[in-house]
């Protein structure tokens, strides 16, 4: 090998080491240029050589492997990162949520179709007969169903104005014992459909309590909430639970 050769294969062997430092020192990381720099001074003493090379072909494969984990651990850095900031936030997503309809989810929607004043003639006659209830909460006047006060029509339903206001009548009876399905999660007490703990009344129907009431915005939800998730910045219980006094506990 001649003196170029040997002074060119030095100078890899400095590059390569160099890099190996910087890997060692900054999580895996190696500056790009001073594995290329490697790379050429090794090509260059290989040229300048007539016998094969597999040395220097094993440090080109070890600088190789340098960049391949460079590239692992910043993508595993830039994964988790992502991962933290999605756990909070007014845009976090949350995961594991419930799938059925949740009292929030009705509330939302309904208030996305009621007009700007609040409409309390659900439609319905009384004249004759009592209001049905799957008009939900109503009263009779005057022979019409009015929505009960704090509640609003929609569609011919009322349903509460303030998804903080719950109400566990259903509006369903139940005097041979049972309550339909379609109510939700009831329980028959003295001839009235109420809502299970956990759920509120809407439309007639029982829908389970997710929102604790906790903000997510800046930090984690509190971990004294329970198993929760953070939905666009408010702590929701996660399927399975539903929120009580905050807390979310599991369903009955």
């Amino acid at each position: 090998m001649g003196k170029v050769a040997i002074l060119a294969l030095f100078a890899a062997i400095g590059h390569l080491v160099d890099a190996e430092k910087q890997c060692e020192a900054g999580g895996c990381t190696p500056d790009e240029d001073v594995v290329a720099m490697a790379l050429n001074a090794e090509g260059a003493a290989c040229d300048a050589t007539s016998g094969e090379c597999e040395a220097l072909e094993l440090r080109q494969l070890r600088a190789k492997q340098l960049e391949a984990e460079a590239k692992v651990h910043q993508d595993l850095a830039e994964s988790e990162g992502a991962e933290a900031e999605s756990e909070f936030g007014d845009n976090a997503v949350g995961k594991n949520m419930w799938t059925e309809p949740t009292y929030h989810d009705i509330i939302e929607m309904m208030q996305a179709n009621m007009s700007k004043y609040c409409q309390s003639d659900s439609g319905g006659s009384c004249m004759v007969f009592g209001c049905k209830a799957s008009r939900g909460l109503t009263e009779c006047k005057g022979g019409s169903c009015m929505c009960a006060p704090g509640s609003c029509a929609v569609k011919g339903r009322c349903y509460p104005r303030n998804p903080t206001t719950c109400d566990n009548d259903s509006g369903g009876t139940c005097n041979v014992g049972f309550c339909k399905s379609s109510r939700g999660e009831t329980k028959c007490k003295s001839g009235k459909c109420l809502c299970k703990t956990g759920h509120c009344a809407a439309g007639g129907a029982c829908y389970p309590v997710t929102d604790t009431g906790g903000s997510c915005s800046v930090l984690s939800c509190a971990s004294s909430r329970g198993p929760t998730t953070c939905h666009r910045g408010r702590c929701l219980c996660t399927h399975g639970y539903v929120a009580i006094d905050g807390v979310c506990l599991p369903l009955e």
